[in-house]
């Protein structure tokens, strides 16, 4: 038994999973319920727990999205989704530095404007 199948009480690896769901795309609802939970918590800890929900979310959107280029030679999907939700972490946080940038040059502009007139 291999330690994806042990920690889900399933016997069939993450990779036969992914595979099979490439014709039956409902099989891939199997990686979301073993790994949801474990991606969730990661992104919380990583962004906060009010954005992790949605970055987890989107974490498997990609997955699915992206399933047939799993290499099925790996057993447990785990380090690809733990990559991907770091990549979408990294992202988030990306563009929550240019947003508080904007919002401060916006705001430094808006006292600048002020004190003129």
């Amino acid at each position: 038994m291999t330690v994806t199948a042990g920690l889900a009480g399933h016997s069939q690896t993450d990779a036969t999973v992914i595979g099979q769901s490439l014709a039956d795309p409902e099989r891939f609802a199997v990686i979301f319920e073993r790994y949801f939970s474990q991606i969730r918590q990661y992104l919380a800890r990583r962004v906060g727990t009010k954005i992790a929900d949605d970055l987890a979310a989107e974490v498997f959107v990609v997955v699915f999205a992206e399933r047939q280029r799993y290499d099925l030679a790996r057993d447990c999907a785990r380090p690809w989704l733990y990559g991907i939700a770091t990549n979408l972490a990294g992202t988030y946080g990306r563009q929550e530095r240019s947003r508080y940038r904007a919002l401060a040059r916006s705001h430094r502009d808006g006292v600048a404007r002020a004190t003129r007139t």
